[in-house]
């Protein structure tokens, strides 16, 4: 784990236990039931982190800390906190899954920010799983951004230009990756790369594209003969 990123739940961690903060727990969640139970936020989260707690009792405390989050100002802040420390062992899978696609720096910030900006916009009515709702929202999210700003940004990336060190020192830059792929095999080369470099499927892919998943299905079909030929050329 990155200093960065350690960093940042030491500050969350931090924050969630100061006076004020536990002030405003003992009031942000019911105490006359049995998820109600807890008297600070350490316990709290140990229980949501814990594989032997019972899933449908921790998706409703969930529930609970995201509709404060969305609708009561007096624990909002607190509850938004306690969220994403409740969701940082999946944003540390996100992490992991995302780290090819953007410096670890940004992405870090990111995945913080963006998955705040989630919970805050959520519709608590409307959301029956919320980790899962709410990280795969992100992901999705986060692989659109940083795939449309790869190829907007490949278009301007002279891959012929780099001499033998830069190319090697660069071939692990997204949009480097996309521009060769754009410069070998045309608009198959993208839509090549926002399947198996960016992670989306076919059908994701078809519709960020404009076309149909038939269609996105056949030209990754052609584009992965094409790469074969070339590779045993």
């Amino acid at each position: 784990m990155s200093s960065s990123w350690s960093a940042l739940h030491a500050q969350l961690s931090r924050s969630v236990h100061r006076h004020s903060a536990l002030a405003t727990f003992s009031t942000l969640l019911p105490q006359n039931d049995r998820i109600g139970r807890f008297r600070e936020p350490t316990k709290l989260l140990g229980w949501l982190h814990s594989r032997g707690s019972d899933p449908d009792s921790k998706n409703k405390m969930l529930s609970r800390l995201l509709q404060k989050a969305c609708g009561d100002p007096s624990g909002s802040d607190l509850a938004v906190e306690l969220l994403l420390l409740a969701l940082w062992p999946g944003l540390c899978t996100l992490r992991h899954r995302l780290r090819d696609l953007a410096p670890v720096s940004a992405l870090d910030a990111d995945l913080v920010s963006q998955l705040t900006i989630g919970i805050r916009s959520a519709r608590p009515e409307r959301i029956r799983r919320v980790a899962a709702t709410l990280l795969r929202n992100l992901e999705r999210d986060l692989r659109r951004a940083y795939l449309h700003d790869a190829n907007t940004r490949y278009s301007t990336c002279d891959c012929e230009g780099l001499d033998a060190v830069d190319a090697n020192e660069q071939m692990d830059r997204p949009e480097v990756i996309a521009a060769a792929a754009a410069s070998a095999f045309g608009k198959d080369g993208v839509l090549l790369t926002t399947v198996h470099i960016a992670g989306f499927s076919q059908k994701e892919a078809a519709t960020l594209l404009g076309i149909s998943h038939d269609a996105a299905r056949k030209r990754c079909q052609r584009a992965m003969r094409r790469l074969t030929e070339f590779d045993g050329a």
